[in-house]
């Protein structure tokens, strides 16, 4: 990653070298599945036992106030997804609240499950249900009736930082980042019928298995949404960019839609 980052405006190509058109089949990193496009890995983990983490519920003799709170806590709003349906172990991923009940993922941690939950900062466990999803953007938004404030959307220029909040040893951390370039980034479909482009910042961020869908926040807003890593290196990853979502939350409904198939691997 030597060399000084891109002025804002400037777009250097993706890095093609990093993106094969085609995904191969996932391995194991000690208990999580990465999905691998070449030098991109999809951050999709997997759990072992669901039930390890469902004994960290919190009662429900001591649920919080469920009165939403009137400005919106970047860790607060920050939930872990586990879906299943595709493998003989939950598929894990991260996500936050970008509107009312509504929270963002990425759309590979949910593709073809028949449930899903989400688990609170809080610790509780509440349901979810996929209200609308775009494969080729990799991006999906979850119905989750809880009243958490949702985090508000932005946009961030080449050398901003942040945070973004996901998992670690069963605990939720937030972990700093730094754009390093706004590519438009061509990355295969889910499907692996062809591949599409979206809008996206690569980022020095610490990103491991698990951490798909882990949104991040700079200056107060969310500003993008994590996909995947490199394979090359441990501090670089890549994000699509929010206004992606704009859309998505335009077309977004009620009721639950059909995800898809299941990733491959």
């Amino acid at each position: 990653m030597g060399g000084n980052p891109p002025e804002q405006g400037e777009l250097p190509p993706a890095p093609r070298s990093e993106l094969a058109p085609h995904m191969s089949r996932g391995r194991r990193i000690g208990t999580c599945r990465a999905e691998s496009i070449d030098g991109l890995r999809m951050l999709a983990g997997t759990l072992v036992a669901l039930a390890l983490v469902a004994g960290c519920s919190a009662s429900s003799d001591n649920d919080p106030d469920k009165s939403v709170p009137t400005q919106a806590d970047p860790l607060a709003a920050a939930v872990r997804v586990e879906a299943l349906g595709c493998h003989d172990t939950a598929t894990i991923g991260a996500g936050s609240f970008v509107a009312n009940e509504r929270v963002l993922t990425a759309a590979h941690v949910v593709a073809g499950a028949t449930k899903i939950e989400v688990r609170l900062a809080d610790g509780r466990r509440a349901e979810a249900k996929v209200t609308a999803i775009d494969r080729s953007l990799d991006l999906a938004l979850l119905d989750v009736e809880q009243p958490i404030a949702p985090l508000a959307l932005g946009s961030m220029a080449v050398g901003a930082t942040g945070q973004y909040v996901v998992y670690r040893n069963d605990a939720q951390v937030a972990l700093q980042f730094r754009v390093l370039a706004r590519n438009p980034i061509e990355v295969p479909d889910l499907d692996l019928l062809g591949s599409s482009t979206r809008d996206g910042y690569e980022i020095s961020a610490t990103i491991e298995p698990g951490d798909s869908g882990a949104v991040l926040v700079s200056r107060g807003v969310a500003t993008a949404m994590v996909f995947a890593r490199s394979a090359q290196d441990a501090d670089r990853a890549w994000a699509v960019d929010i206004d992606e979502i704009r859309q998505l939350l335009q077309g977004d409904r009620d009721v639950a839609v059909d995800t898809g198939a299941c990733v491959p691997g």
